[in-house]
């Protein structure tokens, strides 16, 4: 019989230890790989049984091209969000069914998955519904068996919360103009645009502490609600900008102006419809506008345009308040 020292016994059996340890593990590692692949599995077949799907196959012209999809199959979630029957859907034209996805653009995306063999993947993409108007969907299409399989999710009111908590996080609370973080941003914006003018209308409203003090806090919010109001009507389109940048502060910021006298007739404009009597809890409420202005120079940081703006506003004060007061780009403070 062989004796085999006990040493190299040790060994051997250290040796056939580790071996089944480590086949263990791979066979572990295998079973964990099906089992994501399963899961990932499982999940898609959920999503698809949730989200709208469909199967459907290449209708090409003479050349070739894909100018349409005809329908091969659907889940519920599909027929009832286009709103038409399963029998009476499959083997129709996508664009029989719905003309919009060419008028969105929606058959160029997916004829061109189709042609290209690469998945598509579209968010937010907007989409007109006949049944409730414009909805905003998540598309997946990817090629299938000559044609194309198309899932999509309508994220219309995901996307309105998101809209709201963008808003919420660039607006002024009380006054829904901008915040001062906002406006600062869309100053650089618009400073980068060569060839349009942009004025700056620093805006203080004279002896606001003494309406808080006075009439109480909720008179000083109405008072800056409504001058907000007017602030808006006063802008001249989309591509001018209100923003609160203080308790009693303002910033206007007009894009596109023909000069410093267009922005100073503006400014003036809000200083009148700011002196009308507000109507408030406690009573009518008289305040007053200082305005600053100035036009910003091409290439200026936004501190040295928003500086400007404010010396003006301090020259209004010291005028007397109620005053317009204008600061040239190129005239020292």
């Amino acid at each position: 019989m062989l004796s085999i020292p006990l040493p190299v016994a040790a060994v051997i059996l250290l040796l056939v230890l580790a071996i089944g340890c480590w086949e263990c593990w791979r066979r572990l590692r295998l079973a964990a790989a099906a089992l994501n692949a399963e899961k990932r599995r499982l999940e898609a077949t959920l999503g698809i049984m949730f989200d709208p799907y469909v199967i459907t196959e290449a209708v090409r012209d003479a050349g070739g091209r894909v100018v349409d999809f005809r329908y091969k199959d659907a889940n519920p979630a599909a027929c009832a969000w286009i709103g038409v029957d399963r029998d009476r859907l499959l083997g129709r034209r996508m664009l029989e069914i719905d003309p919009a996805v060419a008028t969105t653009g929606l058959m160029g995306i997916l004829a061109d998955a189709a042609e290209r063999g690469l998945p598509a993947a579209v968010e937010a993409f907007a989409f007109p519904r006949r049944a409730d108007g414009m909805r905003c969907l998540d598309i997946r299409a990817e090629r299938v068996e000559g044609g194309l399989g198309i899932a999509w999710r309508d994220v219309t009111e995901r996307r309105k919360v998101e809209a709201i908590l963008e808003r919420r996080a660039s607006t002024d609370e009380l006054t829904n103009l901008l915040n001062r973080k906002e406006a600062l941003g869309q100053v650089e914006i618009l400073n980068r645009r060569r060839g349009r003018g942009l004025a700056a209308l620093w805006c203080d409203i004279d002896r606001f502490k003494l309406v808080n003090d006075t009439h109480g806090h909720a008179a000083g919010d109405a008072v800056l609600k409504t001058l907000a109001d007017r602030i808006r009507d006063c802008l001249r389109s989309t591509d001018d900008i209100g923003a609160r940048i203080g308790g009693d502060e303002l910033l206007i910021l007009l894009n596109g102006v023909n000069g410093l006298e267009d922005a100073m007739n503006v400014a003036e404009m809000l200083r009148s419809r700011a002196a009308e009597p507000i109507p408030t809890a406690a009573g009518p409420i008289s305040v007053t506008l200082s305005i600053g202005v100035t036009l910003a120079d091409p290439d200026e940081s936004t501190d040295a345009l928003l500086a400007r703006a404010d010396d003006a506003m301090y020259q209004a004060k010291k005028a007397g308040r109620n005053q317009v007061v204008a600061i040239a780009a190129s005239q020292p403070a």
